[in-house]
């Protein structure tokens, strides 16, 4: 199955899809799991979350694949900024959406669509976030393209993915994501690399913690 079509399936998105969600939600598990399977310390992914907090008033922000909303909840309250999640799952998006403080209503906007093809204009946003989604999709390239294509100059683009090359447990792992639909293709470091500039972008961090590159780049 085409993974963003696995990804978009109902059962698939209240299963494996909403197990996730409650994963990352749960930092002391997410923590086992992430060491344990990736060797990489999750706490790291948090504290990269945070960069949506340090947005002026009057910024917007695009949170693709949002998930289940746990960046989020790294908004500062009375934080006002356009911020845009959006989700190719209609069901990770009501989980998000529940997970909303009450003062976050009228802030987020939710978009059901696919990352590689993302329906805004260009030079939309002032950053970018994606965390935990380049290894899902089957051509995280045409992504970050498209990432680049709606960011303003002078934009950011903030995240992670899980990275092959790097712990041989957790290349083994994404084979298994990859036969079951769940993963795709995924990358190495240097295939990282090779995508943000050929977007266009400067790249500013790619670096690995375990089998996990966390990554900034700039329009």
């Amino acid at each position: 199955m085409n993974v963003s079509r696995l990804w978009q399936n109902k059962l698939f998105a209240g299963t494996v899809g909403a197990s996730y969600a409650r994963a990352i939600e749960r930092p002391a598990a997410a923590r086992v799991f992430g060491r344990l399977l990736f060797g990489t310390d999750v706490d790291r992914i948090y504290r990269a979350m945070d960069v949506v907090a340090d947005l002026p008033d009057g910024a917007a922000v695009l949170d693709v694949p949002c998930g289940g909303g746990i960046t989020i909840a790294h908004l500062k309250p009375g934080q006002r900024v356009r911020y845009v999640a959006m989700d190719i799952s209609a069901g990770m998006l009501d989980h998000a959406r529940r997970r909303l403080r009450p003062e976050q209503r009228d802030t987020v906007e939710f978009v059901e669509a696919s990352i590689d093809a993302v329906p805004f204009p260009d030079d939309q946003f002032d950053l970018c976030v994606c965390f935990n989604g380049l290894h899902c999709l089957p051509d995280p390239a045409v992504a970050i393209g498209e990432i680049a294509r709606c960011l303003k100059p002078g934009g950011r683009l903030v995240g992670d993915f899980a990275t092959r090359g790097q712990v041989r447990r957790a290349d083994a792992y994404m084979v298994l994501m990859r036969a079951s639909g769940t993963f795709g293709p995924g990358g190495t470091l240097d295939d990282a690399r090779r995508w943000f500039t050929e977007a266009g972008l400067v790249v500013e961090e790619l670096e690995c913690s375990g089998a996990i590159t966390h990554f900034a780049a700039r329009k």
